[in-house]
């Protein structure tokens, strides 16, 4: 039985068309700031604690679609700006109801989100929750998209999850051998002077896209420590 085709409105396919131009021209220029100015003529807003990231925000109308404009962004950024086959998402919704409704469609492979993810990377997706990351293995990420649905809180040190995070993990210990030196050095290390293996750092070195969902709510200084943790 064929699946019904969901087909996106114009001004849909216009947002992503001037999000992957952005991207695209921030390559170009090496800087989203010059990149910003160059198609808008407008400032750029440089986010706190995360200079230099291409940081921008999709703005439709109510009811216009955002979540399905974000499992296509995914797309647009790993084919314009990451330039991967195995992009790692962080797709952070506003509450615990929001998480688990974002977490079904994405998981459902019949559902109009997921069928935008597996437009570009067919059965090579994986939707994990902070819970699976803690068990992802370094295949996982390599084999194609993974993309970890949670809320900001997760990852915040001071909150139960949060602190899973940052811990050391054995779970994960096969993504830190035979790391180039370089790679290291952008990673949290431990007391014994060796990179702690934990989901946070797993994340620091796959430099995930971030989707920040109703993101005109996560503007405070400490949202943004927390983002800039994980190297985005």
């Amino acid at each position: 039985m064929s699946l019904p085709v969901f087909s996106l409105k114009n001004y849909q396919i216009q947002t992503l068309g001037a999000l992957r131009t952005f991207l695209e021209k921030t390559v170009e220029l090496n800087d989203a700031d010059t990149a910003f100015y160059a198609l808008t003529r407008r400032p750029f807003v440089q986010p706190p604690s995360l200079p230099g990231l291409p940081y921008v925000c999709l703005r439709i109308p109510t009811g216009g679609g955002k979540t399905i404009l974000a499992a296509h962004s995914v797309a647009v950024a790993a084919d314009s700006f990451l330039r991967t086959d195995a992009p790692t998402v962080l797709w952070l919704a506003p509450s615990q109801t929001i998480r688990e409704q974002t977490l079904a469609t994405l998981q459902d492979r019949a559902h109009p989100n997921r069928r935008a993810l597996g437009e570009r990377f067919g059965e090579n997706v994986r939707v994990m929750t902070v819970a699976d990351a803690l068990y992802a293995r370094r295949a996982d990420y390599d084999g194609g998209a993974v993309v970890i649905v949670a809320t900001i809180q997760a990852f915040r040190v001071e909150e139960t999850e949060g602190r899973k995070v940052y811990e050391a993990n054995g779970e994960l210990m096969d993504h830190f051998t035979g790391l180039a030196s370089g790679l290291r050095d952008a990673l949290e290390i431990g007391p014994s002077g060796d990179p702690v293996q934990s989901l946070a750092n797993v994340l620091r070195l796959r430099r995930p896209m971030v989707i920040v969902d109703e993101a005109h709510n996560a503007r405070t200084d400490l949202s943004f420590d927390t983002l800039a943790r994980l190297k985005p």
